[in-house]
C-alpha cells in the first residue's frame, strides 16, 4: 500500500500504520511516479481536495478503479478519452451500508484497525478547528466537556 499526503508527519503516521511506500504530493508528481511503476489497481480518495482527485485518477493503471469518499466543494472532471481508453471505473459513496459497518467493526474487534486519537478539553475547540483547517491533524481529535 502507498500512502500519499503533503505533510511529512502524516506520511510518517502512515508508515507507522503499515504503509509500505509513501509519496509527498507537494514534492513529487504522484501520478507520474505511480504510472512509472505500472499504475495502481485502486486509488482511494478520502480528501476533499481537487488535486487529490487529479493525482488519484492519473495514477490508475488500465482497468483501474477510483474509489471516492472525500467530497470536494468544486466540480471535478476527467478527460473522457482517458476514461474510455483506460476502461477506468469510478465508484463513489458518501456513506457505507450496515454490512460495511459490521465488517469494519469486526476488523476493529480483531485488532486490524488502529486509530490515532487525541483527547482535548472542549475549551480547546477553536485551536482544534484551526489545526483541522490547516491540515495539521493526523487521526482524530475528541473534545471532552472537562
Amino acid at each position: 500500500m502507498t500512502a500519499i499526503d503533503i505533510f511529512e508527519e502524516k506520511l510518517e503516521l502512515a508508515r507507522s500504520l503499515g504503509a509500505v511506500h509513501t509519496l509527498n504530493a507537494a514534492t513529487t508528481n504522484v501520478g507520474k511516479e505511480l504510472r512509472r511503476q505500472g499504475g495502481v489497481h485502486v486509488s482511494l480518495v478520502t480528501s476533499a481536495a481537487k488535486s487529490a482527485y487529479d493525482a488519484a485518477f492519473y495514477s490508475l493503471r488500465p482497468t483501474g478503479t477510483l474509489l471516492v469518499v472525500g467530497l470536494p466543494a468544486e466540480n471535478i472532471c476527467f478527460p473522457p478519452i482517458l476514461m474510455a481508453a483506460g476502461e477506468v471505473r469510478i465508484q463513489a459513496s458518501a456513506v457505507g451500508t450496515r454490512q460495511d459497518l459490521r465488517e469494519v467493526l469486526a476488523m476493529a474487534a480483531a485488532g486490524k484497525v488502529r486509530c490515532q486519537v487525541v483527547v482535548r478539553p472542549l475549551a480547546q475547540a477553536n485551536e482544534a478547528l484551526d489545526q483541522l483547517r490547516k491540515g495539521e491533524v493526523s487521526g482524530r481529535i475528541v473534545l471532552t466537556p472537562v
